[in-house]
């Protein structure tokens, strides 16, 4: 095209292929800047794992969508058997949220429905500790942290979603349908969520 454009005495031609080669750029040019997504709700979804006969998919939310430095943030996370159409009960999972290699947040949850809702706060790094707490109920059976009825699990500080770029989120599911039994192979689930 460069040839065409600079050897070509036709000056009509070299606006049309000027125009045709700004217009390419253009459109090629922002997609590889935008940062990678992926997860639910942030593209397409990880996929389902297959335990036995059973296909397990998360359901992965945050709100706000995209997220921005200083809001604060809501993660609601459920896992689906999709072979039944319902939610999966007694699930009690890890979740490790790092940026750029270190390591921001490695917890356990539980939830006997099968919804877990994360809210995080205080997320602005000017006035967040390095370290975070959890306001929830320690779960002596599973080891987690459980929400009461009706409200979130919060989590302050911990400088989580406090800077630009992209927060890796590795989610471990240990047992689900009952407290006691693990699964024999935990299922992984990794999303990547951008912050603005």
């Amino acid at each position: 095209m460069f040839w065409i454009i600079y050897w070509s005495d036709n000056f009509v031609c070299r606006i049309i292929c000027a125009f045709f080669f700004v217009t390419v750029f253009s459109l090629v040019l922002p997609l590889d800047l935008a940062p990678a997504v992926s997860g639910q709700h942030h593209g397409a979804p990880p996929p389902a794992a297959n335990i036995g006969d059973r296909k397990i998919a998360l359901n992965f939310e945050t709100q706000p969508n995209p997220i921005k430095i200083g809001q604060d943030v809501e993660i609601k996370i459920s896992f689906a058997d999709e072979t039944v159409k319902k939610n999966v009960n007694h699930v009690t999972f890890r979740t490790d949220i790092s940026k750029d290699g270190k390591r921001l947040l490695s917890e356990f949850f539980h939830s006997h429905e099968g919804n877990v809702n994360l809210s995080f706060k205080d997320t602005i790094k000017s006035t967040s500790t390095s370290t975070y707490t959890i306001g929830a109920n320690l779960d002596i059976l599973t080891n987690a942290w459980i929400a009461d009825p009706e409200n979130p699990i919060t989590i302050r500080g911990g400088e989580i979603f406090s800077q630009r770029g992209t927060y890796k989120t590795v989610i471990e599911v240990t047992t689900m349908d009952n407290d006691k039994t693990d699964l024999p192979q935990p299922i992984l689930y990794e999303i990547n969520i951008p912050v603005l």
